[in-house]
């Protein structure tokens, strides 16, 4: 049985404006971490339908094709349940050979991998826009027996079979780090907000504001899911910690805007 690790929950005042574009016609509620990754802070009448299709599909590709034995290990929502895969595909390899085979969760020998970018490159110094750009992989366990389940599948590795676009993934997490920062804060704190373009749409400057957070030290807080703020100057950046049981190191970091001289972050939402 999965642990039972709590969500975050925070019910905001409603925003009566759309957080990304500033409309104000057809707002529906928003979830600043996607629904779907077991999130209850929510910002009511914050997302225009434009908005809210933008930032759906990207969710929509993000979950079903990214930790989804994670997602149905820990039993977190979904607004399709009878969709939910009945089994995983992964690449099992032993002696040198390696061979494709669907597994169910029972079977699933839990080795998870996070996708995980370099630095924001505004935070690194790099320029605007990058032709390239690297990530690498951090390995998890979810089941501490997952050595019987490999040798039981006939397996000493295996990996997960489903390819990840970066870009789709980092939008989801600069929408989760600009929606978080508007509903504490609100539009009126910043002089001016850099990631609304990526929520409606992929850019060549993705890394430039979005990228990796290597934490000093493993975080130990109780919940699934932390959001923390990061001030450097007048510059904000959101760290958003997924995941924190399984990845208690490493977070992203959304560099969210230049706040308005003397604005001060509550000590209690900053990053320790």
């Amino acid at each position: 049985m999965a642990p039972k690790v709590p969500y975050p929950s925070k019910l905001y005042q409603p925003l009566n404006r759309c957080a990304y574009c500033a409309a104000t016609d057809n707002l529906s509620t928003e979830h600043i971490i996607p629904y779907g990754l077991g999130s209850h802070l929510v910002l009511p009448k914050s997302s225009c339908e434009a908005c809210r299709k933008a930032t759906s599909k990207v969710e929509d590709f993000v979950l079903r094709r990214y930790l989804c034995p994670l997602r149905s290990y820990l039993s977190l929502p979904s607004r399709k349940p009878l969709q939910r895969p009945d089994g995983y595909k992964l690449t099992l390899k032993r002696n040198g050979r390696s061979w494709a085979q669907k597994v169910k969760l029972s079977d699933h020998p839990g080795n998870i991998r996070f996708i995980m970018f370099d630095p924001p490159g505004r935070a690194a110094g790099r320029p605007a826009e990058q032709s390239t750009f690297s990530i690498r992989l951090i390995e998890a366990n979810i089941f501490a027996d997952w050595q019987q389940r490999l040798a039981h599948l006939g397996a000493d590795t295996a990996e997960d079979r489903v390819a990840m676009n970066a870009m789709a993934l980092a939008r989801m997490i600069a929408k989760a780090g600009h929606a978080f920062a508007i509903a504490e804060l609100g539009h009126d704190s910043f002089e001016d907000t850099y990631v609304n373009h990526l929520v409606k749409d992929g850019a060549p400057d993705w890394n430039y504001w979005i990228g990796g957070h290597h934490r000093s030290k493993e975080n130990t807080v109780s919940v699934l899911h932390e959001l923390k703020f990061l001030q450097r100057g007048q510059e904000l950046s959101v760290i958003v910690h997924l995941f924190v049981p399984y990845c208690p190191s490493d977070a992203y970091e959304v560099v969210v805007g230049r706040l308005r001289p003397g604005k001060e972050i509550p000590s209690k939402l900053l990053l320790e």
